[in-house]
């Protein structure tokens, strides 16, 4: 089975290889033996900052005179080896790990100051790091091998102070972590033995076991536009050892690609910006290469895991130093041309005997850049210049007497800054009454950038029906590519509607709902609409089982929507749910109600949320009860009431084994009361709200015979006047739980606002449970008063 990278128009795909040419420009750091490692581009894209392990310093290159800068790390011996760069207010701000001291560094170029933190995992050996920004607050996320650790240093860039949290990794990692990628609250690492992604919002990782080789293991890692993640599995330096590229899809398979060189002990991975291509270290020969991943490869399924680690807040000792003045050094660089061979969907360049290649970045033109271990070199590969043309969308539907249109974009490719002429020309069949526009020609991309073009398809009235070829043609000078689009042309109007059912849905955090989106064509629509979903709040996942969905002409098709609440707050929230064909957009409203959380004082009791007792309590709140309007309403107000009390008792029983013991005896008959209101709920199988009601009342009665009654007989036994109090206060009870029952089913049968739904629900319970409590305990002080 074989699996295309990309689809659609919307990313490059990258031609197959040829006799790509290559410039490799070498300059060597002033500082000799430096050992440059940690490679990074600026945050705007640009090359190159570095850290030089055994020179101990921060380095940056400007690539445009060849200047060194390098800053001396205060701590000595300290064998930095990772760099990560952003900005805040304007000012860049460097982030950096010395492995051997077991710090992690901020450093500000601006004013040449430094902040060192010791990590309290002693010996975790700190390497690779990556960084998420949020605001004014710095995340920088950074692997700890020696410890099985990632950890996540967070800088206030308004306070200047820092917290450290250490996550330990889970068991399917492998027992560490070399690679980092950080983004928006989602981190992936490159585990021994699996891809690990930690997910900021649940807290929670993820791992996928990567397919096994005899002797590899995962290295690094990089995200591609499409949010794919690429890794490399190298082959632990042994010579006899292959290497692989792979990369885990939204569809959850993975495609792996052996490097053709054994002995490669593929390291560092990068993802050109441009044309979405990975490029690829090979520390063990010398070699840096360029994967073509539009074929090829081999597919697996990927299994995934779910675990929620403890998670450690250490104290973090600070050092602060500076300024340190840099020293500047340019370096006349050199150039040569690389060798280069082709094997299948890989291309190899063969740097210079020795070099020890170690990390490699594509930066936002498309240069390659690497750092040279061994021979103490900064290094740059520039493929000979070239452009692409996409379009996006490369499918055009179209009735008669209408346009369609489609974004045409020229891409410079390896520095290309030539004018493109753009021309348009029919494949085959021409249809008639047809005629196309484009209207930006020529074009000039700046350097790794693309520039678009619009194209305009109209149909006349009186147009052909059918579907025909179109071709782009892009030329400069002796360059030309061309890319296909399939026009579809069909006669009357062309328009889709959107619903969702159930439009509205009741979940508790950690609860998953569905709803089945439809689309129903109009006329002759019949193009791939993509759903999209807008207004969901933080915590709340939403994920379509197909995507995009095609409708067949006047017809319907279907996506189940899959809502899942994590850490969402309690509320209502208004969803749209949008559908797009490029031309037509529509929407429909889904309204998700976050209501109360988990079971604590149960699952302090049983010791698991896995335990049956807090699986059953959970499926009857959230597949039954909450199902129903009456049920939903009701929850509402008993987790108010729950919750506010429920985190204090659930810590007191973890705390204290005596209580737990206690608490499993006083929830014995509470379990087997709830079973057979569970039970009861489905009596009615054609209306749930009746049998939402009848549980209630069930449960609400057997609660107050089984808690209540025997407390109550008691008082009324030493109090003639509770006695007489209780028995006037029957019949008052008893008219307000009828009233209730009436408002509910009033309420139930034709529809109305949710708060004298609540206050009904609430009034049938807490009166039903007095009323058998009340009539209970006067049955048993009859019967022991008689027997005396």
């Amino acid at each position: 089975m074989i699996m295309p990278l990309f689809s659609g128009g919307g990313i490059v795909t990258p031609p197959a290889y040829g006799d790509a040419t290559a410039t490799l420009t070498e300059s060597t750091i002033p500082t000799g033996g430096s050992m440059p490692a940690g490679l990074a581009l600026d945050p705007s894209g640009n090359c190159c900052w570095f850290v030089e392990s055994s020179g101990n310093k921060v380095a940056h290159l400007d690539p445009s005179t060849y200047t060194f800068q390098e800053w001396a790390i205060p701590t000595s011996v300290s064998s930095p080896t990772s760099l990560a760069l952003t900005t805040i207010s304007g000012s860049v701000i460097v982030v950096g790990t010395e492995s051997a001291k077991n710090k992690v560094f901020l450093f500000f170029p601006g004013t040449g100051s430094f902040k060192e933190y010791t990590l309290p995992e002693e010996y975790s050996g700190p390497q690779y790091v990556s960084v998420e920004v949020k605001g004014t607050q710095i995340n920088a996320w950074f692997t700890e091998p020696k410890g099985n650790l990632v950890g996540e240093l967070t800088y206030d860039s308004v306070s200047g102070t820092a917290r450290v949290h250490q996550l330990s990794l889970p068991f399917e990692a492998g027992g560490g972590a070399t690679g980092v990628h950080a983004d928006a609250g989602i981190i992936w690492f490159a585990g021994n033995t699996a891809l690990v992604k930690w997910d900021s919002a649940s807290g929670r990782f993820t791992t996928w076991a990567i397919p096994v080789h005899p002797s590899t293991q995962a290295a690094f890692i990089d995200v591609d536009a499409l949010g794919q993640i690429w890794y490399t599995s190298t082959g632990l330096g042994t010579v006899t050892a292959y290497s692989y590229v792979g990369v885990l899809r939204s569809d959850n398979t993975f495609t792996e690609w052996q490097v053709p060189t054994v002995g490669a002990n593929a390291q560092a991975i990068s993802i050109n910006p441009v044309t979405q291509s990975p490029w690829i270290a090979e520390h063990g020969e010398d070699k840096i290469a360029k994967l073509d991943p539009s074929s090829g490869g081999i597919v697996t399924r990927a299994s995934s895991r779910t675990t929620q680690p403890e998670v450690t807040i250490g104290l973090l000792l600070t050092g602060v130093a500076g300024p340190v003045l840099p020293s500047s050094a340019t370096i006349a660089p050199a150039t040569s041309t690389p060798g280069m061979s082709t094997t299948e969907q890989f291309a190899e360049w063969t740097l210079p005997a020795g070099s020890g290649i170690g990390n490699i970045v594509v930066d936002k033109s498309g240069e390659v850049w690497m750092v040279e271990s061994s021979t103490n070199k900064v290094g740059r590969l520039s493929l000979s210049s070239d452009f692409l043309v996409t379009c996006d969308p490369l499918s055009l539907r179209l009735s008669q007497d209408s346009n369609a249109t489609s974004t045409c974009t020229v891409t410079s490719v390896d520095g290309f800054t030539s004018d493109v002429q753009l021309a348009g020309s029919w494949v085959g069949p021409k249809p008639s009454g047809v005629v196309y526009t484009l209207l930006q020609s020529p074009v000039s991309p700046p350097p790794g950038r693309g520039v678009p073009s619009t194209l305009i398809i109209s149909a006349s009235p009186t147009a052909s029906i059918g579907t025909f070829t179109f071709q782009v043609n892009g030329t400069s000078g002796s360059l030309t590519h061309i890319v296909n689009l399939k026009v579809m042309i069909a006669t009357g109007i062309a328009d889709f509607t959107l619903t969702a059912s159930p439009s509205y849905l009741a979940m508790a955090p950690g609860g998953t709902g569905t709803s089945t989106i439809t689309v129903q064509s109009l006329g002759v629509f019949f193009s791939p609409v993509a759903l999209t979903v807008s207004g969901a709040p933080q915590g709340m996942t939403l994920v379509f089982g197909t995507n995009p969905v095609t409708p067949p002409v006047d017809r319907t098709t279907t996506s189940v929507l899959t809502v899942h609440v994590s850490g969402a707050s309690q509320g209502t929230y208004p969803v749209a749910i949008v559908g797009t064909d490029g031309s037509v957009t529509r929407s429909t409203a889904l309204t998700v109600q976050v209501t109360g959380g988990p079971c604590l004082i149960a699952t302090a009791t049983y010791g698991s949320e896995l335990s049956d007792e807090v699986q059953f309590l959970r499926n009857f709140r959230d597949k039954s009860i909450m199902k129903t309007n009456a049920g939903s309403n009701f929850m509402i107000v008993f987790n108010a009431w729950y919750y506010s009390f429920s985190p204090t008792v659930a810590q007191f029983i973890r705390e204290n084994s005596g209580a737990r013991t206690v608490t499993k005896s006083t929830l014995y008959p509470l379990m087997g009361i709830l079973r057979l209101g569970a039970a009861s709920f489905y009596l009615f199988p054609t209306n749930l709200e009746v049998g939402a009601i009848l549980s209630g009342l069930l449960v609400s009665s057997l609660i107050g015979v089984v808690y209540v009654a025997l407390p109550l007989t008691a008082l009324f036994a030493c109090s003639r006047k509770s006695f007489r109090m209780a028995r006037k206060l029957q019949a008052p009870v008893a008219l307000i739980l009828f009233a209730a029952l009436a408002v509910v089913v009033f309420m139930t049968v034709f529809g109305g606002p949710a708060i004298p739904m609540m206050i009904g629900t609430s009034a049938i319970v807490l009166t039903s449970l007095s009323t058998s409590a009340l009539a209970a305990s006067r049955a048993l002080l009859h019967t022991v008063r008689t027997r005396r």
